[in-house]
């Protein structure tokens, strides 16, 4: 009885903590450009894991937030699957400790497939200037 007392409530907080989380508000709309950039954003992680430990020769500890597509256009000619974006985000570690801002210029390789870091920039976070931070939709 106690077993099955204990195995209900565990059910029951697992279930309840699943669903608050799957409904965190957000100030951004869910539009289709908003979308669009959140899956290029998302589809790119692995590059900005790249960038990271180029730069801090880690990615231990070190996450990302603000990120945000600057351009992105079509390389060679209309039709093509050839692009080049560049996008920008803003490093941090522990709770609340700002790293750095990158800049970074990704292309689609047309030998390889993937995308390969064509140039990246860094800044180190100022927190007086004005960071505004687009939520995910």
């Amino acid at each position: 009885m106690k077993k099955m007392f204990t195995f209900i409530i565990f059910v029951i907080l697992t279930t309840t903590s699943a669903i608050a989380f799957a409904n965190l508000p957000t100030n951004t709309k869910a539009t289709r450009e908003n979308l669009l950039e959140d899956a290029v954003i998302d589809l790119l992680r692995p590059q900005i894991g790249k960038v990271i430990e180029n730069h801090y020769g880690t990615t231990f500890e070190i996450g990302t937030f603000c990120e945000r597509i600057i351009d992105i256009k079509k390389l060679d000619h209309p039709g093509s699957w050839l692009f080049q974006t560049k996008l920008e985000f803003t490093t941090f570690t522990g709770a609340h400790n700002s790293l750095d801002v990158f800049t970074v210029t990704l292309k689609k390789d047309w030998d390889s497939n993937d995308w390969i870091i064509k140039e990246y920039k860094v800044r180190k976070f100022d927190p007086e200037k004005n960071n505004k931070c687009r939520s995910p939709a």
